[in-house]
């Protein structure tokens, strides 16, 4: 198999991926909050971050049920999250190459930090350093 490379612009980049005009396309996504369906909602059918316009009917309606169950049955939400990034993995609807991680070593002095697992924001307005 052949295959070329084609580095182009960030700009460039989203307008191609936007149009559908790649057969192969590099990006990323970070998490505004801490919850499978940040990462899973993106390969719905229709969504606009769905570049490659992967669709698949059991996929979309598990994510669907994940969205409408009872907020106090948390572990049907799981189960239907986790069957749908089956289908997902399955299908290959997107293929996940690196997950980041961030190292922070703090001093045992050092309280009140907020910390969001998802790492898009800090919490510094509690800090306050002991003795």
């Amino acid at each position: 198999m052949k295959v070329n490379i084609t580095n182009v612009p960030y700009k460039n980049r989203l307008a191609r991926s936007a149009s559908g005009k790649f057969d192969l396309v590099m990006s990323s996504w970070g998490a505004d909050f801490a919850d499978p369906i940040n990462f899973l909602a993106l390969a719905q059918t229709g969504n606009s971050t769905n570049n490659g316009d992967w669709s698949n009917a059991t996929f979309d309606k598990l994510i669907k049920a994940s969205s409408t169950t009872d907020a106090t049955n948390t572990e049907k939400r799981y189960d239907d999250l986790v069957n749908a990034e089956k289908v997902l993995m399955k299908d290959q609807g997107v293929i996940p190459l690196y997950q980041p991680a961030t190292a922070e070593l703090w001093r045992p002095t050092v309280h009140g930090y907020v910390w969001n697992p998802a790492g898009m924001s800090r919490g510094y307005k509690e800090v306050y350093v002991t003795k």
